[in-house]
């Protein structure tokens, strides 16, 4: 295993390499509260894992989306940004990330369970990507969940997907990250799970 910021750098600048490597989830104080906006990441190995937490504070070179339940949170992004900017958010679980044009830049949504854009919508969409192109087909993710904990075990064994957005030349490029946890413990799903969730012009 690497340290935490050699695989930072790599999710930077080879980001296909990190996703499929390693799983990834997305920390910090408050973050479903927090205000989304410019932030710093920190990352390291997770509990002797194959998991990296990015654990984020706010004021710095990166992007944060912030998360609330019920409701679709964003942060605006200016164009421009240098090659590895990294965009990220709260872990998702049937939510979506939905990105619009603005007259500066890019405005990043967390749209709780998929369903609370409702008349936020402020410019062109240039992406969405919904429960249904992070889980993989017919669901993977939740499937291995009840085969590694059984059916019965929904509330002690969950699964959460990481998705990362970064700048690479003209385009933005959204990967996901698949984990599945119980407690303090965390596995990476790389089976039949979709890594490249697809890209969008700066």
């Amino acid at each position: 295993m690497k340290p935490g910021n050699e695989v930072l750098a790599l999710l930077r600048n080879q980001p296909g390499v990190a996703i499929s490597a390693w799983g990834f989830i997305v920390r910090g104080d408050a973050l479903r509260d927090a205000v989304g906006g410019a932030c710093t990441l920190t990352c390291t190995r997770y509990n002797q894992s194959s998991i990296y937490r990015i654990d984020v504070v706010a004021g710095g070179p990166d992007w944060y989306i912030p998360f609330s339940q019920g409701e679709a949170r964003y942060c605006d992004v200016p164009s421009g940004q240098p090659d590895g900017t990294l965009v990220v958010t709260y872990p998702m679980n049937g939510c979506a990330l939905s990105v619009h044009a603005t007259a500066t830049g890019n405005r990043f949504f967390h749209d709780s369970d998929g369903n609370a854009m409702g008349g936020l919508v402020v410019g062109a969409q240039k992406i969405r990507v919904t429960n249904n192109d992070y889980s993989g087909p017919d669901n993977t993710t939740q499937e291995r969940c009840r085969r590694y904990f059984g059916p019965d075990k929904d509330n002690t064994g969950g699964y959460e997907h990481t998705v990362i957005c970064i700048k690479r030349g003209a385009y933005w490029h959204v990967y996901g990250s698949a984990i599945i946890r119980v407690n303090a413990d965390a596995w990476q799903v790389k089976d039949r799970v979709p890594y490249a969730l697809g890209q969008f012009d700066d």
